[in-house]
């Protein structure tokens, strides 16, 4: 199992998992699904947001990035706040990837793995740096499916949990790891983005 899951954490599969992972907030963003459009909910003080790199405490390679990069775009192009720098910022988001981890999920008649879920654990803190206090501090799990044996387009697996099973699914394709993992940034990214927008 090591030398297995050790085969997908490479330092070259980085970009293109934050590319892929960049795709699909975009297209949440201009399927309009995912994300309220609450805006005029938040603190009227607020104008802007810093959003620094979030801490990863974990040995998954490029997970910290992925999920700053995902909540950041959505914040610039749904127009919710200004994103600007830590010192000139009325709100800061600071973020710490706790957790990755693999575990099997189901098995086969004959106990062998078949499915793996792969589940991401993220704190995360919303400071208004106006009034000075905290106004969101919650933890985050967002998790993907996968087979390490089966091609993740004809894996049986409903790897986003969308409902959509393999040729079904357009979105279950390329490495079965790097999809669980951008499955779960999106997860991630959707909840914490309708928590700030949606919590007055």
């Amino acid at each position: 199992w090591e030398s297995g899951k050790g085969r997908y954490i490479e330092k070259s599969m980085n970009m293109e998992l934050k590319k892929s992972i960049s795709a699909i907030v975009s297209l949440l963003i201009i399927s309009g699904c995912g994300f309220y459009s609450f805006k005029g909910s938040l603190p009227a003080h607020i104008k802007s947001i810093s959003i620094p790199i979030f801490v990863n405490e974990t040995a998954e390679f490029g997970v910290a990035e992925a999920i700053t990069d995902g909540v950041t775009a959505v914040f610039i192009e749904e127009n919710i706040l200004k994103v600007v720098d830590e010192d000139n910022a009325h709100s800061v988001i600071h973020g710490t990837i706790k957790k990755v981890n693999d575990q099997p999920y189901t098995y086969s008649e004959i106990e062998e793995v078949q499915e793996y879920r792969l589940n991401i654990t993220v704190a995360v803190e919303w400071y208004d740096s106006i009034e000075e206090k905290v106004r969101l501090s919650k933890s985050y799990s967002g998790w993907g499916a996968y087979s390490l044996t089966e091609d993740v387009s004809s894996d049986g697996i409903d790897n986003d949990g969308d409902g959509l099973l393999d040729a079904e699914d357009p979105d279950e394709t390329g490495d079965p790891r790097d999809l669980a993992v951008k499955v779960a940034v999106e997860k991630i990214t959707t909840d914490l983005i309708n928590d700030i927008i949606s919590m007055w």
